[in-house]
């Protein structure tokens, strides 16, 4: 198929995308700031040395005397995290900083060819393919995650080259990519692990249980005479994090718990219980759960794609997540535009208007009209119910299609996805 104005606008689209990668991670990792990538950093370094990664005292001190400018830490981190982020600790924070960012750049471009690869889609002679890597390059999430340093970018390729190795029956190093994956960013690579235990793939998920095996094996040596001391302190600090008004608390006391995926923040505005919300959440993600492995156990369903991404979609429902760890769902995108039986034409469309719902500017338009709005708006119920939460109420929406849209796809029973 001849070049056409349509590729022409979705390369656009690409490259504009590329270019705000750059702008928004390569260029601000030339400055001090704290971002997500400093916490690991500091703790990958007192991990190296023998010191204890969890002690906020100390990494706030750590990370003052490295240059690195910002509030004090809380590290929550496994220690996984600490011995794959461990190389860049014999870096200059600076300098650390530039070659992690650099490296995620790198990664959220390699995502739309790792995309292609899984689909089956031909840049020559397949528009789609271009859309795909439009949608991909341009994705919002992604564009997050480069701007603060966080590691889902990283971890998201990871995850999506061991599907691809894993579809090329390459298992050992699909288990490899699964590992570090997980050692890296657990609430997204375990999901990548279960599904493949599921699927049967036995050398795949053993090769990355014997990866993780080895990861933690390093990390708990480093620090085997503190070890008591050390989980008292993860303990204390999973603590504080979670309370109310922590960092990672869901309730109307923290300010910043719109920044959340998971389905407690719009229960506990229902239900005012901190108790109760985390109940209902975690019913509801089984149900969906319950949902999704009745229809792939008995019904079967066609692509893994699809399954894989519904598996780790569904996870947001109750289990701790922000914005940049919705990179992982431009997955479905490998199903949305591959060949198929007309049936399914709509119910993809469906799945696609949900995910590009997510593409919608939510958290910064909420950010700049605050400050134009008087209290009584921000204290009524429709503002903290449906406005602040709408990610989180996109995120439901957009699990509800994927469910629909694995019931559609449903084919006779294998007896695994």
């Amino acid at each position: 198929m001849s070049w056409n104005w349509r590729r022409s606008l979705l390369l656009l689209l690409a490259l504009a995308g590329f270019a705000e990668l750059v702008m928004r991670g390569i260029v601000p990792a030339h400055y001090p700031g704290k971002n997500d990538f400093s916490d690991p950093y500091v703790g990958a370094l007192l991990w190296r040395q023998g010191q204890n990664p969890w002690d906020g005292a100390l990494m706030t001190y750590t990370a003052k005397k490295l240059g690195v400018v910002g509030s004090p830490v809380i590290p929550v981190y496994p220690l996984t995290t600490y011995v794959v982020v461990a190389p860049f600790s014999f870096l200059t924070w600076k300098w650390a900083n530039v070659l992690w960012v650099t490296l995620s750049v790198l990664a959220a471009c390699v995502i739309p060819w790792l995309l292609l690869q899984i689909g089956e889609l031909n840049l020559r002679t397949q528009d789609k393919a271009w859309l795909l890597i439009g949608l991909a390059m341009a994705y919002p999430p992604m564009h997050s995650a480069i701007h603060v340093a966080n590691a889902g970018v990283i971890a998201v390729a990871l995850c999506f080259a061991s599907v691809l190795l894993a579809k090329r029956r390459q298992d050992l190093a699909a288990g490899i990519a699964i590992a570090i994956s997980t050692g890296l960013k657990p609430q997204l690579g375990m999901w990548v692990l279960l599904f493949y235990l599921l699927r049967g793939r036995w050398r795949v998920a053993a090769t990355a249980i014997s990866g993780l095996a080895v990861l933690a094996l390093a990390a708990v040596s480093r620090l085997a005479t503190r070890l008591p001391e050390v989980m008292a302190t993860y303990r204390a600090d999973l603590q504080y994090s979670f309370r109310p008004g922590g960092g990672a608390d869901f309730s109307g006391i923290d300010p910043m718990r719109y920044h959340m995926l998971n389905s407690q923040v719009v229960l506990w505005q229902i239900v005012r219980s901190r108790e109760l919300a985390n109940l209902l959440a975690f019913l509801l993600l089984a149900a969906a759960l319950g949902a999704l492995a009745y229809i792939v156990f008995r019904k079967g369903v066609s692509s893994e794609p699809l399954v894989l991404t519904s598996l780790v979609a569904l996870s947001f429902i109750a289990t701790y997540h922000r914005v940049t760890d919705a990179t992982f769902f431009t997955l479905v995108l490998c199903w949305v535009l591959s060949d198929g039986s007309e049936e399914l034409r709509r119910i993809k469309g469906v799945v696609l208007f949900c995910l590009l719902l997510l593409f919608l500017p939510v958290h910064s338009f909420i950010m700049r009209l605050e400050p134009h709005l008087g209290p009584g708006v921000m204290a009524s119920w429709p503002w903290n119910l449906l406005v602040m939460p709408s990610f989180a109420w996109l995120l439901l929406i957009f699990d509800g299609a994927l469910l629909m849209a694995v019931a559609a796809s449903a084919r006779p029973a294998t007896g695994r996805p």
